[in-house]
C-alpha cells in the first residue's frame, strides 16, 4: 500500500521517539516536511550509498550500538530487494542528517536548538545556552517554564540548513523519489499546520523572516520545470561556445551557469555544471584562435599553431555533430530506445573534455611566445606519460613545425634565410658589409632555438647557411656543385605531408652531411683558388722571421739606417734594403703573389726611439683571406714580430760585439798590456749574454715557433670548415702570445726581458767607449813610438824631455785612472745585468708552463746565477741581523 510521504514521515518520526512522545513526534514531523521544502540548497556530500551506510554503522558502533548498526544492514539489505522506493541514497542522507548530531533536551513538548532554523519552518531560537526558547503546543514564540525544561532529548538536526538569505536553491524532494505539484504541496502542509493547532493565518502572522521565507518558498515553486532532455539539446549549444535559453555565460564567474529561475534536479544541475567547462575550454582555445590568427607578428610559427588548434577544434564539431544526428534521429522516432542523457553526454564527451583541457593548458603556456620558443613549449608538452595526450602534442608540434623545417631547409640548400617575423634561431645583420660577413652578419638567437634541436646543432645549421653566402658573397664561387650536394642528401626528408617529425629525427644526420659538403668545398676554393696555406706560409717566414737568409741580409743592410733616432728615418731609404734582401736571399723565389704583399711599415714614435724600435714588417692581404687575417689579427702578428725582431737584433749584435772583441784583443793587447783583465771582464761579460741570448733564441726558434706551427699544420690537415681553420689559427697565435711572454699574465717577465735586452745594448755602447779611449791610447802610443824612432834615425837619442814627461804622464794617468774607471764601469754593468737575470730566472720558475720552467733550468744549468741570487739573499739576511 503506497502512503503519502507526509504520513510515511510521521510515521518515521513516531517510530524515532516512540509513542509516549507523540507531541514531539508532531512537531519534529512538521519540522522535517518544512526541512523537505526548504528550496536553499545543501551541500550534499560525494559519497556513496554504500558509503554512507557504513558512516551510518561507525556512528552506531561507536556509541555501543553494535546491534542496532547489525539491524540498520540487514533492513538496508531488504530495502535494495524492493523496488518501490527510486532512491535509496536520498533517504539514507536523510536520516543520518537527522541523527549525526548530539541529543538535546525537549521542555513542554518543544524542541531545544542551538542553531536558529528559517522563519518558515520553525521560530527562530536563541544560540546561547542561557537563554533558550520554547516552543508550546498551541503556537510559536511562547515561553515554557523553567520546570518544563528539559523532558526529553532528540536527535539534533543538521547544521546545514540554509538560511533566509541563501538564494541558491534545489528540490530536496526529488531526491526522495517523489515530486509534489504546489497545490499538493501546500494542502500538505496546511493539513499538517491544523493538527498541530496552527492555522495558516497564525503562520503568516508571525515575525518579518518567516513572511519573507513563506514568499521566497512560493516563488520558488513557481518557478520553470525544465527536463533532462531539454538540458541536453541546449548543452550542444554550450559546447560550442554558444549561450542557451537556460544556460548563460556569466561574466562574473567567468563560466557558464544555469538560469536561477528555473527547477532543476540536484544531480542534473551539478552534472550541467561539470558539462559547462567543456564549452569553457572551446571558448578559450576559440578565443587564442581569433585573436592571433591574423595578428602577423606571431609569425608563420604561430599561424601553424592556429591552424593546428583550429584542426582539433574540427574533430571536437565532428563529435558534435554525431550527437546533434542522435538527437534528432531521437526527435524523429527513430531511435526510441536509445535517449541520450547527460551521463550519457558525459560519457561521449569525457574525452573530448581531456582533450580540450590538454589544449586549454598548451594554449595558457604559449601565449606571449613566437617562433622557436613556441616550438619549444609545444615539445615540452611531449614529456608527458599520458599517451593521449602526447599524441595530441605530437599532431600539433606536426603542424608547427613546418615552418622551422622550411626554413632550415631552404638555409641549408641554398643560404636563404626568409624569417620576416624574426621567428627562426639565425638572425641576419643585413647592415653588415661583406669584409665582416663570417664574424658579424650571422649570429644565433639562443631563445629560438627548438628544444628537439641542441645547440651544436644549431651552430652546424649556422655554419652551412654562412659558408654558402659567404662562397657567393665574398669568394664569388656560384659552383653547381654544392647545390646539387646539399639537395641530393635532404631531398628524402620532404613528403607530400610537408617536413614530417622523421626530418627532426633525422635532422643530424642531414645538418652533418651538408656540413661536411659546404665546408669541403669552402676550404677547397680557400687553397686552390685563393692560396690561403701560400700565405700562411709567407706570413711564416717574413712576419715570425722563418726565412733566415732574408732576416740576416735585411739587418745587415739596414744596420746603419735603424741605428739613426726615429724621426730620422725616410720610408724611401728604407724601401731600398728591403728589396735588396728579398733579391740577395731565396725569398726572391717565393710566388710573385707573396712578394707583392710583402712590406714594411714604420710604427708610431715615440721620444728617444731609435730606428730598431719602429721598423716592422708588413703583409697585406685581400678577401677572402682577409676574413681569417684580419686587421685585428695582423696586429697580433706585428706584436710577435716586434718581439721576435727585438731577440734577433740582440743576437746579431752580441755577434758584431764578439767580432770585434776578436779584433780588438788582437790589436790591444800587445801594445796595452795592463788593458788585458778588462777585455777579459768584457769577454765574460759578453760570453754570458751570448749564453742567454742563444738560450733564448733556440727556445722562441724551436721550442715555440716550430712547434706550435706543426701542431698548426695538424690542424689544417683535420680541418672540416673555415671555422675550424679559423680557430686552429687563433689557437696557434695564443700560444706564441702566451709562450713569447706577450700575454696579460706575462707582463713581468717580458718587462724584465725588455731590461735585460737593454742591458746588453748598454753594454754594447759600453764596449764601443772602451775599444775608443783605447785605441786612442794605443794610437797616442803608436804616434810617440814613431816619432822616437824617427829621431833616433836622425841621429837623434831620445826626446825632448817635457814631451818624454808628458808620455809617461798620460801613460801612467791610462793605466791609473782610466782603466779602473773601465774596470768599474764593466764590473757595474755586469752586476746590473746579472740581478736582472737571477730575477728573471725567479719568476720563470714559478710559471706554470713547462717549456718557460725548462727554459730557467736551461739558462742557468750550472747553477751560476742561483749561487749569486743564495749569496744576495745570505748578505741581505746578514744586513738585517747586523742592522738590528
Amino acid at each position: 500500500m503506497n502512503h503519502p510521504p507526509e504520513v510515511l514521515i510521521g510515521k518515521l518520526c513516531e517510530s524515532a521517539l516512540g509513542v509516549q512522545n507523540k507531541g514531539s513526534s508532531t512537531k519534529l514531523t512538521q519540522y522535517a516536511l518544512n526541512l523537505i521544502s526548504s528550496y536553499g540548497e545543501h551541500t550534499i556530500p560525494n559519497i556513496s550509498e554504500n558509503g554512507l551506510l557504513e558512516k551510518m554503522k561507525l556512528q552506531l558502533s561507536k556509541t555501543n550500538k553494535v546491534d542496532e548498526a547489525a539491524k540498520l544492514g540487514m533492513l538496508h539489505r531488504r530495502l535494495k530487494q524492493s523496488d518501490f522506493l527510486q532512491n535509496r541514497w536520498s533517504v539514507l542522507y536523510l536520516l543520518h542528517s537527522l541523527s549525526n548530531k548530539r541529543e538535546e533536551k525537549i521542555s513542554g513538548g518543544s524542541l531545544l536548538f542551538r542553531h536558529g532554523l528559517t522563519a518558515s519552518s520553525t521560530p527562530v531560537m536563541s544560540n546561547r545556552i542561557g537563554e533558550n526558547s520554547t516552543i508550546s503546543s498551541s503556537g510559536f514564540g511562547t515561553a515554557a517554564p523553567a520546570s518544563s525544561r528539559g523532558l526529553e532529548t532528540f536527535s539534533q538536526l543538521p547544521s546545514n540548513i540554509s538560511t533566509p538569505g541563501d538564494t541558491r536553491s534545489t528540490n530536496l524532494s526529488s531526491r526522495l523519489g517523489w515530486s509534489l505539484t504546489p497545490s499538493e504541496y501546500s494542502a500538505i502542509r496546511n493539513s499538517t499546520q491544523v493538527k498541530n493547532g496552527i492555522s495558516a493565518q497564525q503562520t503568516l502572522e508571525g515575525d518579518h523572516g518567516r513572511k519573507s521565507k513563506h514568499a521566497k518558498s512560493a516563488h520558488l515553486l513557481t518557478k520553470e520545470q525544465v527536463n533532462e532532455a531539454n538540458l541536453v539539446r541546449q548543452m550542444l549549444y554550450v559546447f560550442q561556445g554558444i549561450p542557451s535559453k537556460n544556460i548563460k555565460h556569466s561574466t562574473r564567474e567567468n563560466a557558464f551557469c544555469l538560469d536561477n529561475n528555473i527547477e532543476v534536479d540536484k544531480r542534473d544541475r551539478q552534472a550541467v555544471h561539470r558539462l559547462c567547462e567543456l564549452g569553457w575550454l572551446h571558448n578559450r582555445i576559440k578565443k587564442y584562435i581569433d585573436s592571433h590568427n591574423k595578428d602577423k607578428a606571431l609569425g608563420l610559427v604561430g599561424q601553424a599553431f592556429c591552424a593546428a588548434l583550429q584542426q582539433e577544434l574540427t574533430e571536437y564539431y565532428r563529435l558534435l555533430s554525431v550527437l546533434q544526428s542522435q538527437i534528432q534521429q531521437i526527435d524523429a522516432g527513430f531511435e526510441d530506445n536509445c535517449i541520450l542523457t547527460l551521463p550519457k553526454l558525459a560519457v561521449w564527451t569525457f574525452e573530448p573534455y581531456e582533450r580540450l583541457k590538454w589544449i586549454a593548458a598548451l594554449v595558457d603556456n604559449c601565449e606571449d611566445k613566437k617562433g622557436g620558443a613556441l616550438t619549444s613549449m609545444v615539445h615540452a608538452f611531449m614529456q608527458t606519460g599520458d599517451s593521449s595526450s602526447r599524441a595530441i602534442t605530437r599532431r600539433i608540434l606536426h603542424i608547427v613545425s613546418q615552418p622551422i623545417f622550411h626554413i632550415i631547409d631552404k638555409w641549408i640548400c641554398d643560404g636563404e634565410l626568409y624569417d620576416p617575423f624574426h621567428e627562426f634561431f639565425v638572425a641576419a645583420d643585413l647592415t653588415v658589409r661583406n669584409e665582416r660577413l663570417w664574424y658579424d652578419k650571422y649570429r644565433i638567437r639562443q631563445s629560438m632555438i627548438p628544444s628537439f634541436i641542441k645547440m651544436e646543432q644549431a651552430e652546424k645549421i649556422l655554419l652551412v647557411g654562412k659558408s654558402i653566402n659567404f662562397l657567393r658573397l665574398v669568394c664569388q664561387d656560384r659552383t653547381k656543385l654544392l647545390q646539387d650536394r646539399l639537395q641530393m642528401s635532404t631531398d628524402s626528408a620532404v613528403n607530400e605531408d610537408g617536413y614530417g617529425l622523421d626530418f627532426a629525427a633525422d635532422l643530424q644526420v642531414r645538418v652533418r652531411r651538408a656540413h661536411t659538403a659546404t665546408g669541403a668545398h669552402l676550404l677547397n676554393v680557400l687553397r686552390d683558388r685563393f692560396k690561403m696555406l701560400t700565405h700562411l706560409h709567407a706570413l711564416r717566414k717574413f712576419l715570425l722571421l722563418g726565412q733566415g737568409d732574408f732576416i740576416r741580409h735585411l739587418l745587415d743592410l739596414l744596420q746603419e739606417e735603424l741605428s739613426k733616432p726615429a724621426n730620422l728615418l725616410y720610408r724611401h731609404n728604407l724601401s731600398g734594403p728591403v728589396e735588396a734582401a728579398v733579391r740577395a736571399s731565396n725569398a726572391q723565389f717565393e710566388d710573385a703573389d707573396v712578394l707583392t704583399r710583402l712590406d714594411f711599415r714604420l710604427l708610431e714614435i715615440n721620444p728617444g726611439d731609435f730606428g730598431w724600435d719602429v721598423f716592422s714588417l708588413d703583409y697585406h692581404l685581400d678577401p677572402p683571406l682577409n676574413t681569417l687575417i684580419t686587421p685585428d689579427v695582423m696586429l697580433v702578428y706585428l706584436r710577435i714580430f716586434i718581439f721576435l725582431w727585438r731577440a734577433k737584433r740582440m743576437e746579431y749584435n752580441l755577434a758584431l760585439i764578439w767580432t770585434g772583441m776578436m779584433e780588438q784583443s788582437r790589436r790591444l793587447a800587445p801594445v796595452l798590456p795592463h788593458l788585458q783583465s778588462v777585455l777579459h771582464n768584457g769577454h765574460v761579460l759578453a760570453a754570458e749574454m751570448v749564453h742567454f741570448v742563444h738560450q733564448m733564441q733556440y727556445y722562441i726558434a724551436f721550442e715555440v715557433l716550430e712547434c706550435s706551427w706543426a701542431d698548426f699544420q695538424s690542424k689544417l690537415k683535420a680541418a672540416k670548415d673555415f671555422d675550424e681553420v679559423i680557430a686552429a689559427h687563433h689557437a696557434f697565435l695564443e700560444c706564441l702570445m702566451k709562450r713569447c711572454l706577450l700575454d696579460e699574465s706575462s707582463s713581468n717577465l717580458l718587462m724584465q726581458l725588455r731590461s735585460i735586452y737593454d742591458q746588453i745594448v748598454k753594454f754594447e755602447l759600453l764596449q764601443k767607449d772602451i775599444y775608443q779611449q783605447s785605441t786612442f791610447e794605443m794610437e797616442a802610443r803608436e804616434k810617440y813610438d814613431a816619432r822616437l824612432k824617427d829621431s833616433e834615425n836622425k841621429g837623434v837619442l831620445g826626446m825632448d824631455a817635457e814631451k818624454e814627461e808628458e808620455e809617461i804622464k798620460r801613460r801612467r794617468e791610462f793605466r791609473k785612472t782610466t782603466i779602473p774607471g773601465m774596470r768599474a764601469r764593466l764590473r757595474v754593468c755586469a752586476c746590473a745585468y746579472q740581478d736582472m737575470v737571477v730575477k728573471f730566472l725567479r719568476q720563470l720558475g714559478k710559471e706554470s708552463d713547462a717549456n718557460l720552467r725548462n727554459l730557467s733550468w736551461r739558462l742557468d744549468f750550472n747553477e751560476h746565477y742561483c749561487s749569486k741570487d743564495s749569496a744576495s739573499r745570505y748578505s741581505q739576511s746578514g744586513s738585517r741581523k747586523t742592522g738590528r
